[in-house]
């Protein structure tokens, strides 16, 4: 099932375990600003940035209020607490899955 790779994507975010993080993604991963705006190729880049991101906000969680799940895709509607003081971030994750792994991740955010 797509979904069960991005829950675990998930749970590992909230854990801050980068090697389960990881795991879950495809080692030539692509990271997108959605539409087409590449912001990050690969697992090197994509583990360096999100260790950082774990050491700095050791308080970030995520929560999915929505997923839908079409085909090879699933959309998260996300809520993220821990990064600024008192505030909620929300963004929307678009996740394309391929062999159960993440392969593609595009980022709406507000």
């Amino acid at each position: 099932m797509e979904n069960s790779v991005v829950e675990r994507q998930l749970q590992a975010y909230n854990d801050k375990n980068i090697d389960l993080f990881m795991s879950c993604y495809s080692e030539d991963v692509k990271i997108y600003d959605f539409p087409d705006t590449l912001t990050m190729e690969g697992q090197a880049a994509m583990r360096a940035r999100y260790q950082k991101l774990f050491e700095t906000f050791p308080n970030m969680f995520a929560t999915v209020d929505k997923r839908i799940i079409h085909g090879k895709y699933v959309i998260d509607h996300e809520q993220i607490t821990g990064r600024l003081e008192g505030a909620i971030l929300e963004a929307v994750a678009m996740y394309e899955i391929k062999d159960d792994m993440i392969i593609k991740v595009w980022f709406l955010r507000n």
